[in-house]
């Protein structure tokens, strides 16, 4: 803070006095005036009132905020068009055609130490998953219609997808992973999923286990059934289970 200096007595006077505190004399107050902040410069205030006055500047960031909207609501209707789209699957199997009882070849092969090595092909286990699954519909979630089960193999890669109905349009979840059978534990690490057609990363998948955990509860039969074997390969179109020595 400035001190008025009073030129009689030179007491120290604060710098809202005209009068010295003291003596009574007139203080000089010009040196307040040489150290008051100086105002923002004419020009600088002029340049900034144009910009912020510019109609050309506003017009410019309106389209901006136009563009970005339109571009993400683009976005967004591009990716639920994706997950309505139903992905590529297999047609629905025939009725009339007999099943193979993979359930009972496991439970053999279980009991049967020693035995031959099974293997389905893609077709045989959603063949099977469909005949099995239409009893089992007291297990299913009651939210969605579920409609089907499918499985599709690749090299050491799963991957189920589930078919639900909601007043007659087809949902589609999937799930791939890697399984593994470990000490009579059948574990699986996943390596992504989708929606329809809209792929989902991994890191969103392993929260999306709850889409399919309905369907889990009603294989649970076939779940142990599969962690009693010794290994489980996955093949193009194919598995190989083999039992424990």
């Amino acid at each position: 803070m400035i001190k008025l200096i009073c030129p009689e007595c030179r007491r120290e006077n604060e710098p809202e006095r005209i009068y010295c505190h003291d003596c009574g004399a007139r203080l000089d107050r010009t040196a307040l005036a040489k150290n008051a902040p100086k105002g923002e410069d004419v020009k600088e205030t002029q340049r900034r009132l144009r910009t912020m006055l510019d109609p050309q500047r506003a017009k410019m960031r309106l389209l901006f905020f136009k563009v970005s909207k339109l571009i993400l609501g683009a976005f967004a209707t591009a990716a639920v068009v994706q997950m309505l789209l139903p992905p590529d699957l297999p047609p629905r199997a025939k009725t009339g055609e007999f099943p193979p009882q993979i359930n009972l070849d496991l439970e053999n092969a279980a009991m049967n130490h020693g035995a031959a090595p099974l293997q389905y092909t893609e077709a045989q286990v959603n063949a099977y998953l469909g005949s099995a699954l239409k009893s089992k519909q007291a297990a299913l979630s009651k939210l969605l219609q579920f409609e089907r089960a499918i499985v599709s193999f690749d090299e050491n890669v799963c991957r189920i997808t589930a078919e639900r109905s909601l007043f007659g349009f087809s949902i589609f979840t999937m799930t791939s992973s890697k399984v593994t059978v470990q000490n009579g534990t059948l574990s699986a690490s996943n390596n992504g999923g989708s929606i329809g057609r809209l792929p989902i990363h991994p890191l969103l998948m392993k929260y999306a286990d709850p889409l399919f955990g309905d369907l889990w509860t009603a294989l649970d039969r076939e779940r142990k059934s599969v962690a009693k074997m010794s290994a489980i390969e996955f093949r193009p179109q194919a598995v190989v289970l083999t039992p424990k020595p």
